[in-house]
């Protein structure tokens, strides 16, 4: 597992910047099962050299608008792509998903999110959105296999001892909804890690606008 680094799109995120982004949010209430899941992995990664995202924090990310940085776009414009998000969505209604089992991989620890086939159709349908307001080159964010991060590596770490730290997280799934999605502005601060020689990487954001998925 090597040190995590930010990528604006595919390129090393500059310093300072913040960037527009369109995130599914998990439903977290209390006693949640997910809530659950993510505490108990917080609790076996302390001391190692790992970010862990807050509850507050949890995210899919659907999308990056790459072609501008956030401060480059007006709020007329960012109003315009969540009237269109909503418009893109107004038909799916919440989504429900497992998370599970956690994964040790190359910069972090993340949860395997399934079935995600209604998700994959809601990232499509936000894409689309995103190159109606902003062209076919504003996103250069890759897409892939939908998941949630639970921490970010700070410094190099055995992925085998990770894998086999989260692997005794029990129950090692829980059941979520994502039943909205939000138009947000990202920026990442460095924060100091134990068993790290550099600071770490905390994602943090404030949010322009949130969209239910509306049953």
């Amino acid at each position: 597992m090597k040190a995590f680094h930010p990528t604006f799109g595919t390129r090393p995120w500059p310093d300072g910047l913040r960037a527009l982004q369109v995130y599914a949010l998990p439903d977290l209430p209390e006693g949640s099962a997910l809530r659950g899941l993510l505490a108990g992995l917080r609790k076996v990664l302390a001391g190692l050299p790992l970010v862990p995202v807050p509850d507050e924090r949890a995210h899919i990310t659907l999308d990056m608008i790459t072609s501008a940085s956030a401060d480059a776009i007006g709020h007329a414009v960012r109003d315009s792509l969540a009237e269109r998000l909503r418009t893109a969505v107004a038909d799916i209604g919440p989504v429900l998903l497992q998370a599970g089992s956690p994964i040790a991989y190359r910069t972090g620890v993340r949860l395997d999110l399934h079935p995600d086939d209604r998700l994959a159709v809601l990232q499509r349908r936000v894409r689309s959105a995103v190159h109606e307001v902003f062209g076919a080159d504003a996103a250069g964010y890759p897409l892939g296999v939908l998941h949630t991060t639970v921490a970010y590596a700070a410094a190099d770490t055995d992925t085998d001892q990770v894998a086999q730290i989260i692997h005794y997280v029990r129950p090692g799934h829980a059941t979520f909804t994502v039943s909205r999605i939000a138009l947000i502005e990202v920026y990442w601060q460095r924060v100091p890690t134990p068993g790290a020689d550099l600071p770490g990487w905390r994602i943090c954001w404030d949010t322009h606008a949130v969209v239910p998925l509306d049953s």
